[in-house]
């Protein structure tokens, strides 16, 4: 008897079936927060966020025809990744309000949710 055998058609399907929940539970759905692009005044955006397997978040942010976007890590409050393709590091200001830089220290962009500017735990 094979192990196909021994799962039945219902076995294998549930077998099948669990990769593609994971897919579909690791992909926030975009919701608005504030965001603020190079230190600019905060402005209203869409933040889209999902997880892949190696746990690496892929964020996106976009307000107008402004995008930021957040290849990479946390580790304990901490990221690093790239932020739009260039080496970066962020930190948690508190939960929920994350600010990213370049490495190069050329380009800044923070991000929050509106409940979480001023610091809640």
């Amino acid at each position: 008897m094979t192990g196909r055998e021994r799962l039945g058609v219902s076995g294998l399907f549930a077998v099948m079936l669990i990769p593609i929940l994971f897919l579909a539970a690791s992909a926030a759905p975009a919701e608005d927060v504030r965001c603020s692009f190079a230190d600019a005044a905060p402005v209203a955006c869409r933040f889209a966020d999902r997880v892949d397997a190696q746990g690496v978040h892929h964020m996106t942010f976009t307000a107008g025809s402004r995008r930021a976007t957040f290849v990479g890590r946390s580790q304990s409050g901490w990221w690093s990744g790239n932020l739009d393709g260039r080496p970066a590091m962020g930190f948690e200001r508190n939960r929920g309000h994350i600010v990213f830089s370049t490495t190069d220290l050329k380009t800044r962009f923070a991000w929050w949710y509106p409940k979480d500017e001023h610091g809640t735990y």
